[in-house]
């Protein structure tokens, strides 16, 4: 397996091989999901609104009367891509961000909230963004009959624009595409989410390229930055990545890529099957990105350790790989669960023969717990 990083290693454990389901998960799974989706979401609207007020990226600038707001074009496209085309239409392409865009019959700070909701808001902004355009619309003169019509041709032309970018082409062969369809069925954490990672899965106004693998991905520098601190820190001018036009990554495979952005634009709450989630744990430590280490406990947590229910014959050599995951990574809180739940049964544990096959060092501290609950 590739590994994320020299000298780090995950063991190969791969999703759809751990324990079944009891009561129990049934009755945990649901409210362990709804947590994970809340901070998952609210870590992409804040890192989203970081991202609007350092104007880290920004390539369009609105000039409301002496005021000016920078932004993001593919963030304005994947959220209110009516406002994007009334805006700025078709002479998008030709504009610089030293260039500002002049909004009418709009007040200074109407418009900061509005950019802030686009930003931030978890929920359908369609309400918002029609507000706005009526606003604009009406003011000018045109006819309410008139206006009843820009909206439709409005979600025509956005629509267009999403369907038009198609996959890129990839540099190896076409029958190996680097997009998986197996992703496509991932659940973004939010509207912003689902959204936004529009941008990757079409994709549109894409300004770098990532190479893994011999495989070309495109992406947008201002959403990686936001979203990964190592990204942050390639693209902001102190390392030589800074200024080219494409990024080559090592010690990562392009499917462990593909999750990984999947999850930097979509906040996604899943990882395809078959995937070495130790491993995506790994890369996510490695890149910054708190909220798919989360994601991947979790799995870990639902798909290897049943959430720590009634031991079932599955469930304990699950467990173990869990064990010696979190012990390869560093998962502290996740070690510790595994740690009491073996202990607990370990009577179990004792006979079987996953147990003698841990790493010595792991079995020693199995011991030690035991000997002190006693």
């Amino acid at each position: 397996m590739a590994r994320c990083g020299e000298g780090s290693s995950a063991p190969v454990v791969l999703l759809g091989s751990a324990g079944v389901c009891s009561k129990g998960l049934q009755r945990k799974g649901p409210c362990e999901r709804r947590r994970l989706k809340a901070t998952v979401s609210e870590q992409l609207s804040q890192d989203l609104l970081r991202l609007l007020r350092e104007e880290f990226h920004t390539d369009v600038t609105f000039s409301v009367g002496c005021t000016l707001f920078k932004a993001h074009k593919a963030v304005l496209l994947a959220r209110v891509p009516d406002f994007y085309f009334h805006t700025l239409g078709q002479t998008s392409n030709s504009l610089t961000n030293q260039e500002p865009v002049a909004v009418e019959n709009v007040e200074a700070l109407e418009f900061r909230t509005f950019l802030q909701i686009i930003y931030s808001s978890n929920r359908n902004i369609k309400n918002y963004e029609e507000e706005i355009l009526r606003k604009k619309i009406v003011e000018t003169g045109i006819s309410q009959k008139q206006l009843d019509i820009s909206f439709p041709q409005c979600k025509n032309s956005s629509d267009f624009s999403l369907q038009k970018h198609e996959i890129p082409e990839d540099i190896s062969d076409r029958d190996d595409d680097f997009i998986s369809n197996d992703n496509y069925d991932l659940e973004p954490a939010s509207e912003l989410g689902e959204d936004l990672l529009k941008l990757y899965v079409k994709p549109c106004c894409p300004d770098i390229d990532i190479f893994v693998d011999g495989k070309r991905f495109k992406a947008h520098r201002a959403i990686l930055s936001a979203r990964s601190s190592y990204f942050a820190a390639m693209l902001s001018g102190c390392w030589a990545e800074s200024s080219q036009e494409y990024v080559t990554l090592q010690g990562i495979s392009h499917v462990e890529l593909n999750v990984m952005m999947h999850f930097i634009y979509g906040g996604t709450l899943d990882i395809p099957d078959k995937t070495n989630v130790g491993q995506i744990l790994n890369m996510a430590d490695m890149y910054g990105l708190e909220g798919l280490k989360e994601v991947a406990i979790y799995i870990l947590r639902r798909d290897y350790c049943n959430f720590f229910q009634k031991p079932v014959p599955r469930t304990l050599t699950s467990v173990l790989e869990c064990l010696i995951i979190a012990h390869s990574v560093g998962v502290e809180s996740l070690f510790a669960d595994c740690m009491k739940w073996i202990v607990k049964h370990f009577a179990r544990f004792w006979s079987e023969r996953s147990f003698a096959n841990i790493p010595p060092e792991i079995q020693k501290s199995c011991l030690n717990m035991l000997i002190q609950s006693l």
